[in-house]
């Protein structure tokens, strides 16, 4: 009889390990994701809709590759080398009567994935830029930047919005010629990692089981 009932707090307790567990890797694939999904710097995806946030202003950010897929649109991160196009779409009409200046400089690493990737760096800005679209008025409400990316690499881009009296700047992280990680790209280390837990306990439970036996031999 004891042993009857120690058997169900067993299973009861392993149970109750392997909803723990699932949780983990819940909680591990959620934080892989986030970090892959949802921002570089500036630079927000929101659903379906991409935006770069500029002080308290927002501008729609598309990016386009024509000669890889017309009808994709690209957050910020370009996949392949060649002419790329970027077309920021102004939410706030005041943007519309302030001058816009776009700016890429090229980076020696990857984004870190944290909320340095929006810190502006006056460095950066005192270096010659990759290409630049100097500081103008969209009284349309849209800009259109097209640039020939001839080689892979990390780059950082700067908006710069000011009039009078107000002057924001945006800083996003990008890179051009890394294909995207796929979801299980992205999640294959802490699934790997939870199969890896579960055999662990199975192994040591079944030890100790055999070991429990033999003293009761």
């Amino acid at each position: 009889m004891i042993r009857g009932v120690c058997g169900g707090k067993f299973k009861m307790m392993k149970g109750r390990q392997m909803i723990v567990l699932s949780r983990l890797i819940i909680v591990c694939v959620l934080l892989s994701l986030s970090g892959q999904l949802w921002a570089h710097g500036g630079v927000v995806s929101r659903g379906n809709e991409c935006r770069l946030l500029v002080g308290p202003y927002t501008i729609n950010f598309s990016g386009y590759q024509p000669q890889n897929n017309r009808s994709e649109l690209f957050c910020d991160d370009l996949p392949v080398v060649g002419e790329s196009i970027i077309v920021l779409d102004f939410v706030d009409r005041k943007l519309r009567g302030m001058t816009v200046n776009f700016r890429v400089i090229k980076a020696d690493a990857a984004p870190l994935g944290t909320e340095e990737d929006g810190k502006v760096n006056e460095g950066e800005l005192a270096q010659k830029p990759f290409f630049e679209i100097p500081a103008k008025h969209y009284p349309n409400g849209m800009m259109t930047i097209e640039q020939n990316f001839t080689e892979k690499g990390y780059f950082i881009g700067y908006v710069i919005v000011e009039d009078e009296d107000e002057k924001f700047i945006s800083r996003f992280p990008f890179s051009v010629g890394f294909p995207e990680e796929s979801i299980l790209d992205v999640i294959k280390i802490p699934l790997a990692a939870f199969f890896a837990i579960v055999v662990l306990v199975w192994f040591v439970r079944k030890k100790r089981a055999v070991s429990n036996e033999n003293k009761e031999g």
